[in-house]
């Protein structure tokens, strides 16, 4: 008789299996990168809505700035003004809401105006 070489059914089942774990761990990270890149976009969003408002009221005089709040799109801004040193600044704290798949996600920004 003569002796072919080849792979065995049982060496052929173990390199599925090995393939198929493999695969499956390879998709699963897929998915959480999935996810942390969206959660990324809606942090870069948020940033950047939150740094146009900062500009919005630093354009603005110290006797005018005040709280407020604002909706664009999906996000909800709110803002608080404090003053400090003695009346020479302004403490500003920007909040942002922004819609998540799992419900909202909050961030906050803080930032000084210069009187």
């Amino acid at each position: 008789m003569k002796h072919e070489g080849g792979f065995t059914i049982v060496e052929v089942v173990v390199a599925v299996l090995v393939l198929t774990v493999g695969l499956l761990g390879l998709a699963s990270t897929a998915a959480v990168v999935t996810r942390m890149i969206a959660q990324g976009d809606r942090y870069t969003e948020a940033s950047t809505l939150a740094n146009r408002q900062l500009e919005v009221l630093r354009s603005q005089t110290c006797a005018n700035l005040a709280d407020g709040s604002a909706t664009v799109g999906q996000f909800r801004l709110s803002w608080t003004v404090t003053s400090i040193a003695g009346g020479r600044g302004r403490q500003v704290t920007i909040t942002v809401v922004s819609p998540t798949g799992r419900g909202t996600r909050t961030d906050t920004f803080y930032n000084t105006i210069v009187c």
